[in-house]
């Protein structure tokens, strides 16, 4: 007996279909298969593979222990059936095959001369069978004595061995004698066997009276035996083999149904038992959505556990400041870009606990343990980790002479620490975010990398005597610190020092400007344009003396350290205003005077991902920008001035060549232009946008001798 493949828990009909090419057609052979077969089948993976083979079995299990349960409660009524059996003697032949025996028997013999015994010998007759022939026997000797005394056709009756056979024969039911197991004591029908035997009577002289009384008697018998006689018995004995079998068709169809009901019963036990072991217990969330018993996979959940205590290990490298590659740093981005779902209404404590990962977090600032209830704040923690390697590293390529690839790990350092704020600002259900990872806090800290990254980038082209690109960097740089300022109220160390820094930062760009420009001027061109740089420089250098000066002398919560630094930077402010040894200046006169350009090298949103807690981050595709503006910019390592005014002529110029090129194609789609028109118009501006392209590539890199190619004028041709 196959059971259908359907039985089993969470195998619908596709599935079964698709178990059923494979050659899986039953419970059984599905509990056989291996998980290697099963995972080959489209649609299901190893996990459930694995769990369709364990509940079928399962289910296979209880079936058995059903049927040992019911055949054990058979053997029981099986004894007890035995038992009550022995003490009934059941005769080796039917009642029929032996009433036959006796009729061949004692038609052989003669009725005179045969006894008991002699019936005793035919084989094959029970004691039953005897005392009916023995019965006969002593009717017929009691028949012969009154033939001999008495006349033929008083108080006797004609009996036959077949007559009195048949009554015995057809008294039991044709069904009782064909099953032997309903020739019990109970089921016979017992028949009374009295056969009608005359006695011999004394002879007596009757009277008048009884004469009367007997010759009443005689009619009333000879009544009733014609009424006999007209009723033969067969009618009786139809009439009861009808009712006997009616009985047993009802007690047939009784039982019947019982066992149709007790199988529909076990069917149903099955069934109960079956998916109280086998089914998944399912949760329903408060919008009656039912929830899955792990919320990711268990591939996606070991990810996640390595990842996890990857970065583990790499914070405790970055305590002991050992060493670690920039390709160590790839586990947080995968570990975040797994972590990032909108979760919705999840309960992420218990996802937490599926997880098996550390729910806390220690805070250097506040000193002191915090449980993460988010796994947004998770995130956030990661990329936190991630920004203080990144700046781990960035001193180290500093401190070996690597500049470039200081300058890529700030970036890097800056871009963690706006995306951490970003995840922290989006926590939900994180009720203590303590004061490392707070918003505020790491977007402090991103704009402070940002600061470091954009002087790291000031300090190589100074080096590198690039001094028109450095003083823009510089100019940048005195931006960014001037922000950072005004972002927040700080203490006054704080305070006073980075008003200390963007004064000294702007100085320095207007020196660099100056040097940059006597350096171009061998014949003393912009020698007024020089003087006005250094006056607006020594104006700044002054100011930034000024506060430190104010530092040293109000501030007594300063530390040796911040002492020597500020002297320090004061011994250089000195040598600067030396150097360029021009008058003071007050405010209104330098006002007049134009600072360099900025150059801010780093943008301000680069964060590399964005929480998916809201719709609308959901619905936005953040782009993965990567540390180009460093590439664009080194190419400008040149000691010309660009006009940048020129340049945004030209591009808003080549900007609006490009639109009437575009409106060109649609007239020419619409049949709203001839063809002539068309390619005289068409030839025109896409010469003119060739020639500003040419002028903008000249002004960027003036070294090179850039030509007009006439394979790129055909391909801006065939994409219009």
């Amino acid at each position: 007996m196959t059971l259908n493949i359907q039985l089993v828990n969470g195998i619908g009909k596709k599935t079964a279909e698709r178990m059923k090419q494979e050659g899986i057609d039953s419970v059984e052979r599905l509990a056989s298969s291996s998980i290697e077969n099963l995972s080959k089948i489209r649609g299901i993976g190893d996990a459930t593979a694995k769990r369709y083979i364990n509940t079928a079995q399962n289910y296979l299990e209880t079936i058995k222990e059903k049927e040992r349960e019911a055949n054990i409660s058979k053997e029981e009524v099986r004894q007890i059936s035995i038992s009550s059996e022995e003490s009934i003697y059941v005769p080796k032949t039917s009642l029929s095959e032996e009433i036959s025996l006796l009729k061949e028997e004692l038609i052989n013999q003669n009725s005179s001369s045969s006894n008991s015994k002699e019936i005793l010998d035919v084989p094959r007759l029970s004691k039953k069978s005897f005392d009916i022939a023995q019965k006969y026997v002593d009717n017929i000797k009691v028949v012969e004595r009154e033939n001999k005394t008495i006349k033929k056709g008083k108080n006797q009756i004609n009996l036959s061995l077949e007559k009195f056979l048949e009554d015995v024969e057809s008294s039991i039911s044709e069904e009782m004698l064909e099953n032997s197991k309903l020739a019990n004591e109970e089921n016979i029908v017992e028949v009374p066997i009295k056969p009608l035997i005359t006695l011999k009577k004394e002879k007596t002289v009757p009277t008048k009276s009884e004469k009367v009384k007997s010759k009443k008697k005689s009619k009333r018998k000879k009544d009733s035996v014609k009424k006999k006689q007209n009723l033969p018995p067969i009618v009786k004995e139809e009439s009861n083999l009808i009712q006997i079998k009616s009985k047993f068709q009802t007690q047939t169809a009784k039982k019947q149904q019982l066992t149709h009901n007790i199988q529909q019963l076990r069917e149903k036990d099955q069934k109960i038992i079956y998916s109280n072991n086998t089914q998944i217990k399912v949760e329903k969330s408060r919008k009656g959505k039912p929830l899955l018993r792990t919320y990711f996979s268990p591939e996606t959940m070991q990810k996640i556990r390595f990842f996890h205590f990857k970065i583990k290990h790499l914070e405790v490298r970055i305590r002991k400041n050992e060493d670690f590659l920039f390709h160590d740093l790839d586990s947080i981005v995968d570990y975040v870009e797994i972590l990032n779902i909108n979760y919705k209404t999840q309960s992420q404590i218990k996802i937490f606990k599926e997880l098996e990962i550390t729910p806390t977090f220690y805070d250097p600032l506040e000193k002191k343990e915090i449980e993460i209830w988010d796994l947004t704040f998770e995130c956030a923690r990661v990329l936190w980790v991630a920004a203080q390697a990144c700046s781990y590293l960035s001193k180290k390529f500093e401190s070996e002479g690597a500049s470039k690839n200081a300058i890529v790990a700030m970036v890097e350092c800056s871009k963690m620490y706006k995306a951490a704020a970003y995840f922290s600002a989006a926590c939900i259900r994180q009720e203590n975010k303590g004061t490392t990872l707070s918003a505020e806090n790491l977007e402090l800290n991103s704009e402070e990398s940002r600061i470091l990254a954009q002087s790291l980038a000031t300090m190589r082209e100074e080096q590198k005597q690039n001094l028109s690109t450095a003083s823009n960097l510089c100019a940048g740089l005195s931006a960014l610190t001037k922000r950072l300022y005004f972002l927040k109220r700080y203490d006054k160390i704080k305070e006073k020092q980075l008003k200390a820094q963007y004064n000294y930062d702007i100085g320095n760009a207007c020196h660099l400007k100056a040097k940059s420009l006597s350096k171009m001027s061998d014949n003393g061109d912009y020698n007024e344009r020089i003087e006005d740089l250094q006056k607006k420089a020594n104006y700044y250098f002054y100011k930034a003396e000024k506060t430190w000066e104010y530092m040293l002398e109000n501030l007594k919560e300063l530390s040796k350290d911040e002492k020597e630094n500020i002297q320090t930077n004061l011994s250089i402010v000195n040598e600067l205003i030396i150097e360029n040894d021009v008058e003071i200046i007050n405010d209104n006169e330098a006002m007049k005077l134009q600072d360099p350009e900025p150059l801010i090298i780093v943008p301000e949103n680069l964060a590399p991902f964005l929480p998916r807690t809201t719709n609308y981050l959901t619905q936005y595709k953040p782009k993965d920008l990567n540390f180009h503006a460093y590439k664009r910019y080194k190419n400008l390592l040149s000691e010309i001035s660009v006009n940048y005014n020129k340049m945004e002529e030209l591009q808003n110029r080549r900007a609006g060549i490009g639109r009437t090129l575009k409106q060109l194609g649609v007239l020419y789609d619409n049949n709203d232009i001839d063809i002539s028109e068309y390619t005289h118009l068409f030839e025109k501006y896409s010469t003119i946008l060739a020639t500003i392209e040419n002028v903008i590539e000249k002004i960027k890199n003036p070294e090179k001798q850039s030509k007009i190619n006439k394979q790129q004028i055909r391909e801006t041709k065939s994409l219009t």
